[in-house]
């Protein structure tokens, strides 16, 4: 590969039994304002929600990925998942990136919260 060659994410597709469900669930999470679907537009990138029959309702390991959304206000968008109800896995706490907490989508996939600590 050349090195002037530049990768980027586009794009992470998350496998599930209820994809309309899951998509639902990211879109109120952290994208209210996008419109139905199961792809929601971030900022970077997008989340596509795929219907698998291959898996279960949940993952067996659902520490295996851990999908890092990064935010200029954590704390604002903590408060705005607890009051969804949302599981925390580790409330939002200094780490070596910045700020970051970790919490279950609603499939039970890790979802890590970050604000960096360079980021201000």
């Amino acid at each position: 590969m050349d090195e002037t060659t530049t990768v980027r994410l586009g794009s992470l597709v998350i496998g599930s039994a209820d994809p309309d469900r899951l998509s639902d669930w990211y879109r109120a999470a952290f994208a209210p304002s996008t419109s139905g679907g199961t792809v929601v537009e971030l900022a970077g990138g997008r989340l596509i929600f795929d219907r698998r029959d291959d898996i279960g309702p949940s993952p067996r390991e659902p520490g295996r990925i851990l999908i890092n959304l990064y935010v200029d206000d954590v704390r604002a968008l903590a408060a705005h998942l607890s009051a969804l109800g949302v599981d925390w896995v580790r409330r939002v706490e200094p780490g070596p990136p910045g700020l970051i907490g970790t919490l279950l989508d609603a499939d039970g996939n890790y979802v890590q919260v970050i604000e960096l600590a360079d980021a201000h």
